[in-house]
């Protein structure tokens, strides 16, 4: 197979259509992946049946790449709520401890008035 005069736009094609195969639905993939493989056949000067097969390899290694990345995600999300959740409980036992030792503080430092008792005084 003869290369074409414009491999740069071939290889622009072959691009577009490898996106196609990856965003588009599956009505629209198997075109996609048709044109994908024509423009790499072309594009590489390799036979249609190999370049099918660098087509279906780019595509699972995208496919797997985006379930990778998922469960990074996944797990970023997990650990930060993780985080997040021991600094709530952390700052609410701050706030009661807090509020426990304000009320100690307020009770020792509340003068306490001095009451006699006036009944023991004996009239005569």
């Amino acid at each position: 197979m003869s290369r074409q005069k414009n491999p740069q736009a071939l290889q622009n094609t072959a691009v577009s259509a490898m996106q196609a195969v990856v965003m588009g639905d599956e009505t629209s993939a198997d075109d996609a992946r048709n044109r994908a493989a024509d423009a790499i056949s072309k594009t590489q000067g390799i036979p249609l049946d190999r370049a099918s097969a660098q087509v279906d390899q780019y595509e699972k290694t995208y496919r797997d790449n985006v379930a990778a990345a998922k469960q990074q995600a996944i797990d970023a999300a997990q650990s930060a709520t993780a985080a997040i959740s021991a600094g709530a409980i952390l700052g609410f036992l701050a706030l009661v401890l807090g509020s426990i030792t304000a009320w100690f503080g307020g009770v020792y430092g509340t003068k306490r008035a001095l009451l006699v008792d006036v009944s023991d005084r004996r009239t005569v």
